[in-house]
């Protein structure tokens, strides 16, 4: 895809600088040293525990599309119903894309208060590459004149907080992942750890996480259904 991200202008050497750095990170055997090898690690027990969901909830509007990546990685990496071994499983975790804030005001009751078969992940920004302010009136309502000469921003990370608590006061698990801010070199970093903790948690699995023959076969058969037989 870094021929199509050139031409469409993205910085794709700040990409790739980003996946280096996070490779460099990701090289030890020591779980508390490399932190794919922790998330994945932390997922899998999770899994083993009854967590088939896996929620990604960014929360920045440029990260949005990252939850639709990491959807299909995660699932078609992981869905699998054969080990390397040969033993016949249907093993995986179902992602779900969201997004907050808004997202978390139509699920957060289901996250809270459902089944505990989910692990949701934050994606956090410490700066945002703009800053909008809320100006001050409708003095007369104080539940919402008491933001007035705060940001939108401040607003965001409040929100996210507020999620985080109540999942903790709820007994859920979820983490938080930070950026320092959204450029090509933090948006690689996170490609590739994602990519590494895929990889890593198929080896737990004892899958592999590289084929994906479910996907295959649809393939297959939405040829013959137009008239094409493949070879």
């Amino acid at each position: 895809g870094l021929l199509a991200a050139a031409v469409c202008g993205i910085d794709i050497r700040g990409l790739l600088e980003g996946a280096a750095a996070m490779d460099a990170r990701c090289l030890s055997g020591n779980v508390w040293e490399n932190p794919a090898l922790l998330h994945a690690s932390l997922m899998y027990i999770g899994m083993e525990r009854g967590a088939s969901i896996s929620v990604m909830m960014p929360y920045a509007d440029s990260l949005k599309l990252m939850s639709d990546w990491y959807a299909q990685l995660w699932a078609e990496s992981l869905g699998k119903n054969m080990t390397l071994s040969g033993q016949r499983v249907n093993l995986g975790q179902t992602p779900v894309k969201t997004l907050g804030v808004t997202d978390q005001h139509s699920q957060l009751q289901l996250y809270t208060e459902g089944p505990y078969d989910k692990i949701l992940t934050f994606l956090k920004v410490e700066n945002f590459r703009a800053t909008t302010n809320i100006p001050h009136g409708v003095d007369d309502i104080p539940t919402i004149a008491f933001l007035g000469g705060k940001t939108h921003n401040q607003l965001i990370e409040a929100e996210r907080q507020g999620t985080e608590y109540a999942l903790y006061r709820a007994g859920r698990m979820s983490q938080t992942i930070t950026l320092p801010e959204v450029n090509a070199h933090t948006v690689g970093q996170l490609l590739y750890f994602f990519e590494m903790a895929t990889a890593y948690t198929g080896a737990l699995m004892n899958i592999d996480t590289f084929n994906q023959p479910g996907v295959e076969e649809s393939k297959v058969a939405a040829y013959a259904v137009m008239g094409f037989e493949s070879e």
